[in-house]
């Protein structure tokens, strides 16, 4: 019996870090074949047991059991490993203790990364299972919560993935005809600060390929919500990948990788997901190719988080939100500002531009209220920036739903001109 429980704060440091979105514990690749539920809407809820007899009982979102069915149609006798993935909308600010259990053996905690302490959150968990508690056909797993602090313990799941990672010698392998396949990242300077990513494969397997996505791990805004900035970075929306390097769909399966605003070189490393035309659902996901040839920087690259997110930081009913980002920098010395901030997009009402930085008015236009997640990368120009405090604010005057920052919260990333110091010194 597996009980596996995680409590990661969204501050932690990178020790703590989940290594999320695909375990590849091994050094060589692996296959991963995958048995998903996405209709690409928010039906599938949870709510706490106290739900059924509380304030919000009629809702039909309270009404909703937790329980999902999926099949995995797949021998289970070589199966090297299996978790869950998830993506996980962490439901209202304060619910606690998130949980499933599986055919009714164990229980196993979802990642706590900050909505138990009253923040807004979305994050994609990949928790974890005991092989032997699946089974081949239909599996049940009943998600649950508790009522924490908040006023309704109620989340929701947008989409959920067991994912077996199949040993070599797997009979699915062999009847695909992919016993023999192999592949890895390459790594080749480039132009200034980027370098250029190559998928090494035979090229008999070229054209049974659909599509190879680069993932990259480095310092940098913690857009997954795990908690980490310092970890692979990316994720999926109605399972298709979100801030990844990049995902190719020809040969020669080829990618430049832009370094110039990540904020450290030390320790980078990519990985490939190689998908094929013929089988949607199984992928290879390659080794890790680190010790990466990195060019010289000259410049000084700056990760910047708030210290003073409230707590849920949301609006609605036209009550502005905000929060400071302290910067050290002055603005005449920026040469490239960008602005993060992942949001769970409810409704911006009337207001035509929702999202302000020192009271200048931000594009946003992907914010229709579709009720999702979106991940906002905001090209700056460095004068409306200021030495000391940046405040970024939120105003939605809806009268229900409206606009969530999740955690991390809004950050700022600057590149700036280094002083004759500084270059002396870091050399």
């Amino acid at each position: 019996m597996l009980a596996s429980k995680v409590s990661v704060a969204w501050y932690l440091p990178v020790l703590l870090c989940p290594l999320l979105a695909w375990s590849c514990a091994t050094p060589h690749g692996q296959f991963v074949r995958s048995f998903c539920h996405s209709d690409r809407s928010n039906r599938f809820r949870v709510n706490s047991p106290d739900t059924a007899t509380g304030r919000y009982r009629d809702r039909w979102e309270a009404k909703q059991t937790g329980e999902m069915k999926l099949v995995v149609d797949e021998d289970l006798s070589n199966v090297r490993e299996a978790e869950m993935y998830l993506e996980l909308w962490g439901g209202h600010p304060g619910v606690a203790n998130k949980r499933f259990s599986l055919n009714g053996e164990s229980t196993y905690a979802l990642p706590e990364v900050g909505a138990a302490d009253e923040n807004c959150t979305y994050s994609y968990p990949a928790v974890p299972l005991e092989v032997d508690e699946l089974v081949r056909g239909t599996n049940t797993i009943r998600f649950a919560c508790d009522k924490g602090e908040t006023f309704w313990g109620h989340y929701l799941i947008r989409a959920a993935c067991v994912r077996l990672y199949l040993e070599d010698g797997h009979s699915a392998l062999g009847d695909a005809g992919l016993a023999a396949f192999e592949a890895r990242v390459t790594v080749h300077d480039a132009l200034e600060e980027t370098i250029l990513l190559k998928l090494q494969c035979d090229r008999t397997w070229l054209d049974r390929i659909a599509s190879v996505e680069f993932q990259g791990r480095y310092r940098g805004y913690d857009e997954n919500g795990d908690g980490c900035d310092d970890d692979w970075h990316g994720f999926t929306k109605d399972l298709e990948p979100v801030g990844v390097i990049a995902v190719v769909d020809e040969a020669p399966f080829e990618a430049t990788w832009d370094l110039s605003m990540i904020p450290a070189f030390s320790d980078l490393a990519v990985r490939a997901v190689v998908r094929f035309r013929d089988l949607p659902y199984v992928a290879y996901v390659t080794g890790v190719t680190q010790n990466l040839p990195v060019p010289e920087r000259w410049a000084r690259v700056q990760l910047v988080y708030s210290n003073d997110l409230p707590r849920p930081f949301w609006s609605r009913a036209d009550r502005v939100r905000s929060c400071t980002i302290v910067l050290d920098e002055k603005p005449a010395r920026i040469e490239r500002a960008q602005l993060h901030i992942n949001v769970w997009d409810g409704g911006k009402g009337t207001v035509g531009r929702p999202l302000t930085l020192n009271g200048h008015a931000l594009e946003t236009a992907d914010w229709q209220g579709r009720h999702d997640l979106i991940y906002t990368v905001i090209e700056l120009e460095p004068a409306i920036l200021k030495k000391g405090a940046n405040r970024v604010a939120i105003r939605s005057d809806t009268e229900h739903h409206g606009i969530e920052v999740c955690l991390p919260g809004p950050a700022l990333i600057v590149r700036g001109t280094q002083s004759d110091s500084e270059v002396s010194k870091s050399r």
